[in-house]
């Protein structure tokens, strides 16, 4: 079976098939080796923007957790659970981020929202820990 992937063009950014020697849309031509080394870089630029969406959303699913815990009825301690629980991932989460592609060198603009997206995550984990420590002196003085 043969692989094919794709890749921008060096020249015109347009997507292409691996399996070119030529891009078909600016008639660059194409060299195997770069490809391969594109292709990867795609793949890894990819990983990254889907880490960085998952790591927002259980962001936003933390904050849910913070206001499903005043449902009262048990529900509330389900929201609890999951919110400390998120608490704990989410840092954990957004350092295995930057240690696995923060080091990405691309003009890629889905990677730098992907950049952007952690920026979000980290400060939605952030505000979460304020209000935290404001709602336990709040509580306990």
């Amino acid at each position: 079976m043969l692989n094919v992937s794709t890749f921008a063009c060096p020249n015109c950014h347009e997507f292409i098939s691996t399996s070119m020697t030529t891009c078909k849309y600016c008639s660059v031509p194409i060299d195997p080796q770069a490809a391969s080394t594109a292709v990867e870089l795609q793949d890894k630029v990819n990983s990254a923007c889907n880490d960085a969406s998952l790591v927002r959303n259980i962001a936003g699913a933390m904050w849910v957790g913070f206001f499903v815990r005043f449902i009262p009825f048990g529900i509330g301690l389900v929201g609890s659970v999951g919110m400390y629980l998120l608490i704990l991932l989410v840092p954990v989460r957004i350092i295995n981020w930057q240690v696995r592609f923060s080091g990405i060198q691309t003009a890629d603009l889905d990677y730098k929202r992907a950049k952007q997206e952690i920026l979000v995550a980290l400060g939605l984990w952030l505000l979460m820990i304020i209000v935290q420590l404001a709602w336990t002196f709040a509580i306990f003085g």
